[in-house]
């Protein structure tokens, strides 16, 4: 899919940007020569010092009617900034000048390795505790490491909110990396798991079977087991992510 406003046909820059949008210009810039690849609305207001997300798609689709960036809808990290369109070459007395060849922008070369990079969405927070209500609004993707996390197809990323799976080392404020599952989990397997009520509610333990029961057990002597039956094991826990 090409992107309107990356054809020959896309908008000639009629304004010139706000200090503001300069700041967003600057900051997709060298975010992305930094990174190799692109930055995140969230990023971006962070960047610019922007208040939300949202603020700064605003500014980008500002930014994208005048000609200055391209990105594809609802594809994440897909902006860039476009080289400006040289004017129109004005006519001489002997008829119109020839074209000048428009000089063609160097391709930046793809990141080392992103071949070996899957983008994994998160998609809320899930308790470590007792069950809570799980958000399921994609908020971004992160980038993990192929060799670590497997094939990205079934992959998503929750946050832990409380600490009844200390014991195996998941804390309050990590992340657990999730992969779908469509079989029965063997025993000792991390799972995140949901219940069905007024609201979804999910929470990460440690599955477990016990005549023809099954519990799903917390790894901290503070809370007790709850019981599985009614459960529904969406998930496998492949990774956990911490931030120091």
């Amino acid at each position: 899919m090409i992107d309107v406003a990356e054809s020959q046909g896309r908008p000639r820059r009629h304004r010139v940007p706000t200090e503001r949008q300069r700041m967003i210009l600057r900051f997709i810039e060298e975010y992305s020569a930094g990174k190799g690849c692109a930055p995140s609305d969230r990023e971006i207001a962070q960047g610019a010092g922007l208040k939300s997300a949202s603020s700064a798609h605003y500014h980008l689709q500002q930014l994208k009617a005048a000609g200055y960036v391209a990105y594809r809808d609802r594809v994440p990290r897909s902006v860039r900034v476009l080289p400006p369109r040289p004017p129109d070459t004005p006519a001489t007395g002997n008829g119109p000048a020839p074209a000048r060849a428009r000089p063609k922008p160097k391709r930046r070369p793809a990141a080392k390795g992103s071949e070996h990079v899957v983008w994994v969405p998160i998609v809320g927070q899930i308790a470590g505790g007792e069950p809570i209500p799980l958000l399921t609004s994609i908020e971004e993707r992160f980038p993990l490491p192929k060799e670590v996390v497997g094939p990205e197809d079934g992959l998503f990323i929750l946050k832990v909110v409380h600490d009844s799976m200390t014991g195996v080392g998941i804390f309050p404020g990590d992340w657990v990396v999730v992969r779908q599952i469509y079989e029965p989990p063997r025993n000792g397997d991390i799972v995140a798991a949901w219940f069905a009520g007024f609201e979804s509610e999910g929470t990460v333990k440690t599955y477990k079977e016990i005549d023809d029961r099954i519990w799903l057990m917390p790894q901290n002597q503070a809370f007790t087991p709850i019981p599985g039956d009614t459960a529904r094991i969406h998930g496998k826990v492949v990774a956990v992510l911490r931030q120091v």
